[in-house]
């Protein structure tokens, strides 16, 4: 679950070079409630906060689900 103000803050999924670059891919999903519940996929999932200057500031997760 992630939780945070939503008012300030999203929660995308993306892809490796998304999380690492901080771009948001075509079609990404965007969670905006404040309270989501992420289904995790086995391997790396990674997501990024895309308000200006969020993610490379270093407001991103790398999860590794075994």
């Amino acid at each position: 679950v992630f939780k945070y103000d939503a008012t300030i803050h999203n929660v995308v999924a993306v892809n490796r070079g998304g999380y690492r670059s901080c771009i948001t891919p075509a079609g990404a999903k965007v969670y905006k409630s404040g309270k989501d519940e992420v289904k995790l996929g086995k391997g790396m999932n990674y997501f990024i906060c895309n308000i200006a200057g969020h993610c490379e500031s270093g407001m991103k997760i790398a999860i590794n689900a075994v």
